[in-house]
């Protein structure tokens, strides 16, 4: 009876520690949280940012759109724009939509401003019938009554038209890639007392333009030489940024980091480097095979660099 009651105690005994293991393993193994290491940062932030976008988008699910979305930074709003109508619509409010007075204007550009309600909108004659052309970037507020319209650029070539705008939200410093002709272009700037000028620059074939978005300094690209360029709107002075070689600007990053491609005689992206003003650049990603640069992004360089620095550490 005795020995029977020792096997028990020894079988319950070993069944406990069994299933405390098991239990052990699964709170600090299997179920366990990932340590930094184990995932990429930048992969939840994006991951945050897609939940958050997929939901905000899901409030205007219902509205048939005419043109192309566009939607403001908390989502609050949401314009649908065609080549000569702009339609806001307020996600509290999806029956009664504003339909903004364009002046029998076309549109060619439309964005929201990255940390406030408030739209910028390139404006030009779509129904020219003669006279001046003349193009206005004009500043929509949903919140007011009327929008507020940065003085117009007079007297351009017919067909004129901002396609891009670069803002710094801390200077409010606005530079607009103008399209004058068949790939060719202009800078022009405007500011917040509506000081509008064109800046002359080294090229007509500008690529992508991008601004420091705490200084009044733009960053742009001669699109057939290759060849990136820094304005300092402070002082109107400018210098070469570029290493030797071909390169193109593809964007800047929050922490200043200016993201540009190495490309080939074609065009074609063939690395990803990352560089600083002061500091230069260095190559991050040597690619297998050449890519089309319109197809290279600011997060695929800052991903590639991400990478290169884990495996620089290991």
């Amino acid at each position: 009876m005795k020995n029977k009651i020792t096997k028990f105690m020894i079988c319950f005994a070993l069944g406990l520690t069994v299933q405390a293991g098991a239990y052990l393993y699964m709170d600090r193994v299997l179920f366990a949280p990932l340590a930094s290491g184990d995932y990429d940062m930048s992969d939840v932030k994006d991951k945050v940012a897609e939940a958050a976008e997929k939901e905000g988008k899901k409030t205007f699910s219902k509205v048939n759109v005419k043109g192309k979305a566009y939607y403001s930074y908390d989502y609050k709003y949401m314009a649908d724009v065609t080549a000569d109508s702009v339609t806001i619509y307020k996600a509290e409010n999806l029956s009664n939509p504003q339909k903004v007075d364009l002046k029998n204007q076309g549109v060619s550009f439309f964005e929201w401003m990255p940390d406030r309600n408030l739209a910028l909108m390139a404006l030009y004659p779509i129904h020219w019938n003669g006279g001046r052309w003349d193009v206005t970037l004009a500043r929509y507020n949903p919140e007011g009554t009327t929008h507020e319209s940065d003085a117009p650029i007079r007297d351009l070539p017919r067909d004129a038209k901002i396609v891009s705008v670069a803002y710094s939200t801390a200077t409010n410093a606005v530079y607009m890639k103008m399209e004058v002709g068949k790939g060719l272009y202009r800078i022009y700037r405007t500011d917040a007392n509506y000081d509008t000028r064109r800046i002359y620059v080294q090229t007509s074939h500008i690529g992508k333009i991008a601004v420091f978005y705490d200084e009044d300094r733009l960053f742009y690209d001669d699109s057939q030489k290759g060849i990136m360029y820094t304005f300092n709107g402070d002082d109107s002075s400018w210098r070469v940024i570029s290493p030797p070689g071909a390169f193109r600007l593809v964007g800047l990053g929050d922490d200043k980091t200016i993201y540009a491609a190495k490309i080939n005689s074609k065009g074609e992206a063939v690395a990803y480097y990352t560089g600083k003003l002061g500091v230069g650049f260095k190559e991050v990603k040597a690619l297998p095979s050449p890519v089309d640069f319109n197809s290279v992004t600011v997060h695929m360089i800052h991903e590639a660099a991400l990478q290169a620095a884990s495996a620089s550490t290991k």
